[in-house]
């Protein structure tokens, strides 16, 4: 039998869960095993930057970060984001997603903390 092409990414294996308090859980997760990230990404609007990033790590956006303010004004955006990964590791991740003058385009600055440094590694790795 034929079979279609089938594509699974890191995002596959993360649940989309929340966190009653981001900033607490960041704090309490510590910073050990931390992975931080610097991307450019081609983007022409925030909002399509900030699904896209949601979309790619497969993780929850906390404190109504998901969406970006009407009035922001070319400020960048912050995005908090939680889940848990294929064997019960927590995942926090904090996105910092701005815009890059007239030319378009989105940098992207991503911090992710878990408790496993490789999984923290392997969510950061989702941005393409």
């Amino acid at each position: 039998y034929p079979l279609e092409d089938l594509e699974i990414a890191t995002s596959d294996f993360m649940a989309k869960v929340s966190v009653s308090d981001f900033r607490k859980s960041w704090e309490t997760m510590g910073n050990t095993n931390e992975v931080l990230e610097k991307f450019a990404l081609q983007f022409k609007k925030m909002e399509e930057a900030v699904a896209a990033v949601i979309d790619f790590l497969g993780m929850q956006p906390c404190d109504g970060t998901g969406a970006v303010k009407a009035n922001s004004g070319g400020k960048p955006h912050m995005l908090h984001l939680s889940g848990v990964f294929v064997g019960g590791r927590s995942v926090l991740a904090r996105a910092q997603i701005a815009m890059q003058g007239e030319s378009g385009g989105v940098i992207l600055k991503i911090a992710v903390r878990s408790e496993d440094q490789m999984v923290s590694r392997m969510v950061a790795d989702c941005i393409r």
